[in-house]
């Protein structure tokens, strides 16, 4: 039985994809299975061909390497291969299962396969390699979640609530439906931006400034309506007066 990655290679400089299929051919894990040298020839190639990785650049003709993560079946992995620098990387770190800066190197290609293959969760997760700063994102950063069905962007700014659910979390978004993601609730916090979300006890990351009503329905039970998402937040005192406390009400 074949056990081998089978991956394709989206990037628009034909040389960098020789380059990038050389280096991968001495990983006994992988298997090359086509090139794209844009969103369009990628998105139909996947749709053939459902690879299990891609090695996704960012600056595309015509359309970035983003574009095509909405149009995947599937959850194939991706591991983003960019000339921006670490800090502008901060919008893709999220599930990705890393990242590598052109000109690629052989022995960090080598550290990216390791973490996919060791079944690390990613960038943003456990899996964020030496020297590379897990900076938290902003207002104006999107996140790419990934969900069984496959991907979607969102911008941080749609997301008001995260409940823990185990390892998992349910993201809550103004204007969307709630996304379920593998990710615990503190590598939540340390990824979005500590002066817009708050940590009210084990289980709730909350924007504050999407809260619109709070109702005491005894000492030990608070209802929060939050917008965009039903049915309403039950809080016990402990986090209903950190809650409080933050919005100025206690």
């Amino acid at each position: 039985m074949n056990t081998r990655l089978r991956t394709l290679l989206v990037d628009d400089e034909p040389p960098a994809r020789e380059r990038l299929a050389r280096m991968l051919s001495v990983h006994a894990g992988v298997e090359v299975i086509g090139e794209a040298g844009d969103v369009e020839a990628a998105a139909d190639f996947c749709a053939r061909h459902r690879p299990d990785l891609i090695f996704l650049d960012i600056q595309l003709p015509r359309a970035s390497g983003f574009d095509l993560l909405p149009r995947l079946t599937g959850a194939p992995r991706i591991i983003f291969v960019t000339a921006f620098d670490r800090f502008a990387v901060r919008a893709f770190e999220v599930n990705a299962v890393d990242y590598l800066l052109k000109p690629v190197h052989p022995a960090r290609l080598a550290l990216a396969l390791q973490r996919l293959m060791g079944g690390a969760e990613g960038l943003g997760g456990a899996g964020t390699p030496a020297g590379v700063p897990s900076l938290p994102f902003t207002e104006g950063d999107q996140i790419m979640l990934t969900e069984d069905r496959g991907f979607r962007m969102v911008p941080v700014v749609s997301i008001v609530l995260i409940e823990a659910e185990g390892n998992f979390t349910r993201v809550h978004l103004q204007g969307g439906a709630p996304a379920f993601i593998r990710r615990t609730l503190g590598q939540w916090q340390r990824l979005l931006p500590p002066s817009v979300f708050v940590r009210l006890d084990r289980s709730v990351l909350i924007r504050p400034g999407a809260v619109r009503h709070l109702r005491s329905e005894s000492r030990d039970r608070v209802l929060v309506e939050v917008e965009g998402v039903r049915p309403v937040l039950e809080l016990r005192r402990r986090a209903a007066l950190r809650l409080r406390q933050v919005m100025g009400l206690a």
